[in-house]
Order: structure tokens, then C-alpha cells, then sequence
């Protein structure tokens, strides 16, 4: 007899000012219709997704929400062992993207459908073809325990470009990333950042230093091309201090064209462990949101979940 999956969809009241509560709707009916037992929540700002995704009676947990939002979901589904499913929600919706999926939730909702319902052997085996090992960074501060993170830890030009992102009032990620990023460069002075990597001393100081998990930030910019997010390793990468006349052509590029920073100027290297040890007070930004301030450590977290690509 066929029987039904059960899928439990955590929604963010807050990603991209009410996109994910405004699209959840049809995104349930879709996957009700494809045979899914659904149930859902929406999360508001003092609920914590990372603890209603690990207790919730369902095994197959879904997300609708951004970067940072499905990267506290899949938290809650590292601590309970529950199967990650993230749907696009947000402004950026990178890890989406570098998993493949896309922005579009209604049509990420389409292609999940057809595994509401257990037919047959065939059928359970084209599910679990699409269960991946996907790897993460754990951040920690010091001041508590580690953040998982999903995409890119980013210090230098680029977290700045993020934070005047999000204090836009442009929802559309692309757009507001490429305005954070131009307003940044305009003001923006190369930092002084040093760093341990793998137990050794670095001059990490410039336009960017950055950890990459997934390669890809800003609404679809590709750091590197060398970030896999389910390949078990993660990269440092750094564009060291140069004259403004130089590093604008480049670094707008990667911006406007979004084929990622020149490798002419950008250093990938592999690595497992970085701690950032000054400047003191420097933010790092990560998923879309803070994620800590220096000193603090990255650490390669492989396979931290299982996702449903």
C-alpha cells in the first residue's frame, strides 16, 4: 500500500520584509497535493527556529525563510538528526543557490512534490538519490556556544557591502547587495587582520578575508569557484591590500557581472580551522546576518546534515 511522507515547514515571519509568510501557502498546497502530510509553523523574532526544528515530531524538516534562517534550521536538524529541506525565502537565498535549487519556492515546492507518497522501491530510491552530506562552519566567539554557518564567514569589504545591504530598504538581494557593495567601496579603507590558519601566522590584512563554505554571497556572487558544499573542506580566501585604482576594476566586476573575484588577485587556500585574532572589534557577517566579532574561530564542520537537494 503507498503511504504518505510528513514534512513539517518552519516559515520566518521576518526574511525579506514577509516574503516566506506570503508564499508558505502555496508552497504547503503544492506539496499536499503531491501526497505530503504537511504541518507548519511560523516563527516570529523571539522564537528560536534552531529549537522548534529539533522538536518537532516530524523527521523531514523544511525551511522557508534566508540565508541565516535556514542555516538555524539546519541546526535544529544537526542536533536532532532530522533531514534538511530548505526552500527559498529570503533576499540573497545563497545556499539555495549553491545547492542548486534555485530562488524560485514555488517551483522548489514543484520539484518536491512527487515524494509525497512511497509507491514503490524505484521511487524510494530516486528520494534518497536526493539526500546530500552537507558540510557547514561552526563560529565561535568565545561567548557561548558555536553558530553553525552555511555559506561564507566574511570580514573586509564584503561584510561591510553586507551590512549597508541590510540597512537598505531593497528587498530584492542582487540589487541590494550591488548597492552595499558600490557604497562600500567608495568609503572603505583596506583592514589590518591577522589570523592563525591551521596553526600559522597570517597577514590577512586587505580587501577581503573570508572562509567559504559554499562560494556564494550577495544574492548569487561567486567567491570561488573552488567552494563545494558537500565536498567535506572549506577555503580561506583573501585579496591582500593594493592601491583603490587597482582593486575597484576587479572587485566591481565581481559585483555587477557576478562571475566572482578575479583569481589574479584572489588567494583560495584549503584549510580546517582559522582564528581571526585582530583587529580587535572587526564584525564578521555570515548567511546574511553578524555572526561574530573578533577574536574569534572558524572551524570546517563536514556532513553536518543531511539535505534534501
Amino acid at each position: 500500500m503507498p503511504s504518505r511522507r510528513s514534512l513539517h515547514i518552519l516559515v520566518s515571519s521576518m526574511s525579506a520584509a514577509g516574503r516566506s509568510v506570503k508564499v508558505a501557502p502555496q508552497v504547503a498546497r503544492i506539496l499536499n497535493t503531491g501526497g505530503w502530510k504537511v504541518a507548519a509553523t511560523v516563527t516570529t523574532v523571539s522564537e528560536d527556529p534552531r529549537s522548534i526544528a529539533a522538536h518537532v515530531r516530524e523527521n523531514v524538516v523544511a525551511a522557508i525563510g534566508g540565508d541565516g534562517y535556514l542555516a538555524a534550521v539546519a541546526r535544529g536538524c544537526h542536533d536532532s538528526g532530522k533531514l534538511f529541506v530548505p526552500i527559498p525565502g529570503g533576499r540573497g537565498n545563497d545556499l539555495c543557490r549553491s545547492l542548486g535549487i534555485g530562488v524560485d519556492p514555488l517551483a522548489r515546492a514543484r520539484s518536491l512534490a512527487p515524494f509525497g507518497v512511497i509507491i514503490d522501491e524505484d521511487e524510494a530510491g530516486d528520494f534518497h538519490a536526493r539526500i546530500r552530506p552537507l558540510d557547514g562552519m561552526w563560529v565561535d566567539d568565545g561567548n557561548g556556544e558555536s553558530q553553525l554557518v552555511l555559506g561564507i564567514v566574511s570580514l573586509g569589504l564584503d561584510a561591510t557591502a553586507n551590512l549597508i545591504a541590510n540597512e537598505s530598504s531593497i528587498n530584492a538581494g542582487p540589487l541590494a547587495y550591488g548597492y552595499g557593495a558600490f557604497s562600500a567601496l567608495r568609503s572603505y579603507k583596506p583592514t589590518r587582520i591577522r589570523a592563525r590558519v591551521d596553526g600559522v601566522q597570517r597577514d590577512l590584512s586587505g580587501w577581503i578575508a573570508s572562509v567559504s563554505n559554499s562560494g556564494c554571497f550577495g544574492g548569487g556572487v561567486r567567491l570561488t569557484a573552488d567552494s563545494d558544499p558537500h565536498d567535506g573542506h572549506i577555503e580561506l580566501c583573501h585579496v591582500g591590500d593594493m592601491p583603490l585604482s587597482r582593486a575597484i576594476p576587479y572587485l566591481a566586476k565581481a559585483v555587477a557581472v557576478r562571475t566572482g573575484v578575479d583569481e589574479s588577485i584572489l588567494t583560495v587556500t584549503r584549510v580546517s580551522h582559522v582564528e581571526f585574532l585582530e583587529a580587535h572589534g572587526i564584525v564578521a557577517m555570515a548567511d546574511g546576518d553578524r555572526v561574530a566579532t573578533a577574536p574569534f574561530t572558524v572551524e570546517a564542520a563536514p556532513h553536518v546534515v543531511d539535505v534534501l537537494v
